[in-house]
């Protein structure tokens, strides 16, 4: 029986103050065994507060639990002030994927824990705490139940379930007729060029880093091909961060990278981060010159496969449907995001603004003829971070 004693509350600002407790954090990130909890993980959250949150932008902002000095619950959280307007949100926006919190549960009552993390909420000083992108069924929906969900923010994470396959293969035997002959049709076109290898490897790799570099450089040009703009690869640094992630060869967790080569040069890089044997497509990245031949699609089914082999439960597309995801996945995850106003700049942020008036920006955006949306490029970068606030 987990000690109960009484419960303090300690909010982490610096770097020097996270990494005091590395070695209580990935404890509890192993009491919570969270598969969806990457993105509140030690590694993610220190290593993004080194490249993002020195310069005052981003103000870390850490609430953590402690009873009889053992932590029992920890809150990444982050103080940004954009227009005179202090928000209170998810640490490592907009890089992090799904928002939640790590809480040892036989710790004390859940309801406790809500009310200690929720009063440094409160404490924070801020006008509005926002947590974007929460899972359905995690501890923070238990912990924000009562708090209002922005309206227009239901979503959903889509990811392939991969516990019922013994190997590769039993997952491709029960593909259809029609996905088995177009992904053997993609790998024969493909190898018309130079033969396939496929190869995953981790930070320890002498080429890590030039492949993580060369993997957001494919998907910078796939973004300005396609016209789209990202808020956060605008972000200066983005590469550097990424390249510094660490990862385990021999526990399967954290960064690594699924390459693909055509003879001796690079058809598709995907980033994947593995947590609690589930596996985050966090970012995927083509020659553009190959686009035809479809080497992202390859790469993906040949990652599917290796992810199978070495005893991953879920390969996770993570937020936001799109059609090429309903063909790769069977499974799905609610998410919604929550605002809770803490001052009346923060109630017309969560009740005009998030609703209303930034969707109604955003189809307006999308609406602008294609000649003015090119005329007016050089605006893209300050409209795409407003419509992000």
């Amino acid at each position: 029986m987990w000690p109960r004693g009484s419960i303090a509350t300690r909010v982490l600002g610096t770097l020097e103050e996270i990494e005091a407790i590395a070695a209580a954090w990935r404890g509890l990130e192993t009491d919570c065994a969270d598969p969806l909890g990457y993105f509140q993980s030690y590694d993610w959250c220190r290593n993004w507060v080194a490249r993002f949150g020195r310069d005052g932008a981003y103000r870390p902002y850490i609430v953590t639990l402690w009873c009889d000095e053992n932590l029992i619950a920890i809150w990444p959280r982050m103080i940004v002030e954009i227009a005179g307007i202090k928000r209170l949100e998810t640490l490592g926006m907009p890089h992090s994927q799904y928002c939640g919190v790590l809480v040892r549960r036989d710790a004390a009552p859940m309801a406790k824990i809500a009310r200690q993390l929720r009063a440094a909420v409160q404490a924070s000083k801020c006008d509005v705490t926002i947590s974007r992108a929460v899972p359905e069924g995690s501890a923070l929906a238990e912990i924000l139940a009562d708090k209002p969900v922005v309206t227009g923010s239901d979503n959903l994470a889509s990811l392939l379930d991969l516990s019922g396959f013994a190997s590769a293969e039993a997952y491709t035997a029960q593909l259809g007729k029609l996905q088995k002959r177009n992904r053997n049709r993609r790998r024969n076109h493909l190898a018309r060029l130079g033969e396939l290898s496929f190869e995953v490897i981790w930070p320890d790799h002498p080429e890590f880093e030039a492949l993580v570099r060369q993997c957001t450089e494919m998907k910078r040009r796939w973004l300005t091909e396609t016209g789209r703009f990202s808020t956060g690869f605008s972000m200066g640094g983005y590469e550097d961060f990424l390249a510094l992630l660490a990862g385990d060869s021999v526990r399967h967790s954290g960064a690594c990278l699924s390459v693909l080569r055509v003879g001796d040069r690079v058809a598709a890089i995907e980033l994947g981060l593995l947590h609690q044997k589930h596996y985050y497509a966090y970012i995927g990245g083509f020659d553009w010159d190959l686009r035809d031949l479809s080497p992202g699609k390859v790469q993906m089914d040949l990652t599917v496969g290796w992810l199978i082999d070495h005893g991953i439960a879920a390969y996770d597309l993570l937020i936001n449907q799109a059609d090429y995801k309903t063909s790769w996945t069977n499974r799905s995850i609610a998410v919604t995001s929550r605002a809770e106003a803490l001052s009346w700049r923060g109630r017309f942020y969560a009740s005009a603004w998030l609703p209303r008036l930034r969707p109604a920006l955003k189809r307006l955006h999308g609406r602008l003829p294609k000649t003015v949306e090119q005329a007016t490029n050089f605006l893209r970068p300050a409209v795409c971070l407003l419509l992000y606030v």
